[in-house]
């Protein structure tokens, strides 16, 4: 009875680890190809409709947290050298007291970006509800997504999931105190968005405009 149970345990767990190793290599593999350092893309003249910053905490006094710096400093770069028209500011912006957007948006505009050239979408929670966003609501064909280095392949897998034609640029700006917790969150939340993936998924919140 013991051995059978150990059995079925054992069996259980290599099951689990094949899900998500192969969740998490599909996701990666399918985005390795199309990643680059800022300096790489601005080498190759990469283009697209669009640069989408994915949103990070803001600090109370509405500044940015130095990974969401990071993100709108390598944005701002990108749309300075001609890579796309628009920067696309997605986070979560619909509760009272904290809209990351808007804050983004800030700081773009101090850094000299034209108030015109930047689209708020303040239902991007999470990364998948971005991408589908961006492209069934938004209606982009291509993206240019900037975030950092542990985050890209996803952030690259969810884009092309959702249909668009998508690479990313990569925002490290020094390391990360709680970087080996955003690694370990990140293989979860690979097999989470792969799973988004295979059902074809939509996000609950398809209301919710983007500002232009």
């Amino acid at each position: 009875m013991v051995k059978g149970f150990l059995k079925f345990l054992l069996a259980l767990l290599i099951a689990a680890v094949v899900v998500v190793g192969g969740l998490n290599a599909w996701v990666v593999m399918s985005a390795t190809t199309d990643d680059y350092t800022l300096e790489q893309a601005q080498e190759l003249d990469v283009q697209a409709e669009c640069i989408v910053v994915l949103g990070a905490s803001v600090l109370p006094d509405g500044t940015p947290s130095d990974i969401l710096k990071g993100r709108l400093d390598a944005a701002i770069a990108l749309y300075e050298s001609g890579a796309a028209p628009v920067i696309v500011m997605s986070g979560n912006g619909t509760e009272s007291n904290y809209d990351e957007p808007f804050h983004m948006k800030q700081y773009a505009i101090e850094q000299g970006v034209p108030a015109d050239a930047i689209v708020l979408d303040r239902a991007g929670y999470h990364t998948y509800d971005t991408m589908w966003r961006l492209a069934n609501i938004y209606g982009a064909d291509s993206c240019i997504v900037i975030t950092q280095e542990y985050h890209l392949y996803r952030s690259v897998f969810d884009a092309k999931s959702c249909g668009m034609d998508a690479v990313g640029v990569v925002s490290d700006n020094g390391t990360y105190n709680d970087q080996l917790w955003y690694d370990v969150r990140e293989v979860a939340s690979r097999c989470h968005d792969g799973f988004l993936a295979l059902a074809g998924a939509a996000p609950e919140n398809q209301i919710t405009p983007f500002e232009y």
